[in-house]
């Protein structure tokens, strides 16, 4: 048998591609040579990125018949590029072959300057209002006009003309892919057919040009993982394909970013477990790959810092990262992220339950490659008895959905970090994304029962994971408080309501002024509307709600929770 990059891993890298390739292995779809996409419970449907990343630790494995299965992966993902040099998608790559192609032909993005995207959202949104207006006049005493379904309707005929981004196509399947690639291409090549090789470089050529576009045009603005992942790319193909412009590119992108991040040492996707993640495996890709020591200086500085902020708000008793988010899916450092498996990786044994299997498990035959690198001094930090303090940190976020040069604010958060609770908040930003968690608090009761509390918002009966113009949170965390300041400034109805999740907990002690959870009690003050207390999905939720046509309708809530017990 050949040999396997295996016998040269650590067991705890060892265990991570055992682990991960356990789990893609019973999601492979041998007709389709396509992983399927368990990620997201749609199992019918196959999963282009997951697939690559299955190729990556297919060929670290190496075992009977592993390159061959690779070899045939590939050649599905690379059958799922867009070959599309004048749309806004070229280079990228379908989510999955089952999903629709995005329309063609009726979107000139590259005629349009910086900002266009943001020009072309906020007029429909615009539209859609005085169209609700005008329609439910025109039709009043005989059928009510709701505002949802003229937004819904005018976004469907926008969407059969301007390629969608997320809904149609997902533009960083580019640097996924690409980074995914890289690993591959740098340590396998020779084990591929010479036309493999050639299809896989000129993918990757379509890839970086598309990757570069974007970035120069700002259409779809780069979240700080994805931005780190194309200086990567950039970088790492130019010198492979010898591209002048493409390292000129990397290098001046690379220094703007470490510019940007010395201003207060932090990313713009703050605290997030999920993209810190992502960040620190394309850190270890520079670390590992880049081919100047330049590039690798600057990925070390950022790398080195990244682990500094990241102790600052990681509780070891918890095991988790307080808040506040400034992108997060879910409340859970183990549930939607891979910051476990660096744990893991870093401190061995005593942390291996932190890299148990969830929806990025597919991320770790790559992370296992690159490996970890947190500074000695942190360390401590990172493990034995928590250590009570109050933080607070600066940083510049990203709203990806407003106008460019007037989409970065500072933002402030502070955290409070105790025995066997925290608390999190953040002020001062104006992101109009649902991942945005500016007033968090995670608890541990007596018997050992993890428990969080978040401030989230959402139109009724629909999901907070949208963007909503009009809702601000300015709010601030302290020993044993959370304060919390709503503005609201939208037409809009709207549930503001608290969430919390844990075992059993019930809305039997939720009152107007306190609230009583296994192994918390609060003291609570809210300038709000009467709260509506509801259990759903094994949690709490307690709403106030927002509707604007209501006389009684306020723009301004307030609330202050302070510990009790």
């Amino acid at each position: 048998m050949a040999s396997s990059m295996l016998e040269q891993m650590t067991p705890e890298q060892v265990f991570l591609v055992k682990q991960a390739m356990e789990e893609m292995d019973r999601h492979y779809d041998e007709a389709k040579h396509m992983l399927r996409n368990a990620e997201d419970g749609r199992s019918e449907w196959h999963s282009t990125r997951g697939s690559a990343h299955y190729a990556v630790g297919l060929l670290i494995r190496n075992g009977e018949g592993d390159v061959e299965r690779a070899c045939a992966v590939l050649d599905e993902v690379l059958n799922l590029q867009f070959d599309a040099p004048d749309e806004i998608f070229h280079g990228t790559f379908k989510t999955s072959p089952q999903a629709a192609d995005p329309p063609r032909g009726g979107y000139p993005w590259k005629r349009f300057g910086p900002g266009f995207a943001y020009y072309v959202t906020s007029m429909l949104e615009k539209i859609s209002d005085h169209l609700a207006e005008e329609l439910g006049a025109e039709c009043e005493g005989r059928k009510n006009v709701r505002r949802k379904d003229v937004e819904e309707a005018l976004a469907r005929a926008a969407d059969r003309v301007i390629p969608p981004v997320w809904r149609s196509y997902d533009p960083n399947w580019r640097e996924f892919i690409a980074c995914a690639f890289a690993v591959i291409l740098e340590h396998f090549e020779p084990r591929f057919p010479r036309e493999l090789v050639r299809r896989m470089d000129e993918a990757m050529i379509k890839a970086v040009t598309g990757s570069i576009d974007r970035r120069l045009s700002d259409a779809v603005p780069m979240n700080t993982n994805i931005e780190l992942m194309h200086l990567f790319i950039t970088h790492y193909y130019g010198y492979r394909y010898g591209n002048e412009a493409w390292i000129r590119h990397a290098d001046h992108e690379a220094d703007r970013f470490l510019e940007e991040f010395a201003e207060f040492n932090t990313l713009a996707e703050f605290n997030s477990t999920t993209y810190y993640g992502v960040d620190l495996t394309v850190l270890g890709l520079i670390r590992k790959f880049a081919r100047t020591d330049r590039f690798k200086a600057i990925g070390h500085t950022i790398e080195q810092a990244l682990w500094e902020t990241i102790a600052l708000f990681y509780h070891p008793g918890l095991e988790n990262m307080a808040g506040p988010y400034a992108r997060a899916y879910e409340m859970e450092m183990t549930a939607h992220s891979s910051m476990g498996v660096f744990l893991y990786l870093a401190f061995s044994e005593r942390l291996k339950h932190l890299a148990a299997v969830n929806c990025e498990t597919g991320h770790d035959p790559m992370i296992a490659l690159v490996g970890v690198d947190v500074p000695e001094h942190v360390k401590p930090k990172l493990i034995g008895e928590p250590e009570e303090r109050m933080v607070n940190r600066q940083y510049r976020e990203l709203c990806e959905r407003d106008k460019p040069g007037e989409n970065r604010f500072v933002c402030t958060a502070t955290a409070w970090l105790g025995r066997n609770l925290m608390i999190g908040a953040c002020s001062g930003s104006r992101n109009t994304n649902g991942q945005l968690h500016p007033a968090t608090m995670h608890w541990r009761s007596d018997d050992g029962g993890r428990y969080s509390l978040r401030l989230i918002r959402r139109e009724p009966e629909s999901s907070w994971n949208t963007h909503l113009r009009g809702y601000y949170v300015d709010a601030e965390a302290s020993p044993g408080k959370l304060t919390a300041s709503v503005t609201l400034e939208t037409g809009k109805a709207l549930d503001v309501y608290f969430e919390v999740c844990g075992p059993a907990v019930t809305a039997a002690g939720v009152t107007s002024s306190a609230w009583s959870f296994p192994g918390l009690s609060l003291h609570v003050e809210a300038a709000a509307p009467q709260p509506i207390v509801r259990e759903r999905d094994g949690c709490v939720e307690i709403i106030y709600p927002y509707r604007p046509a209501s006389q009684e309708a306020v723009s301004h809530m307030a609330f202050k929770l302070e510990v009790t017990h």
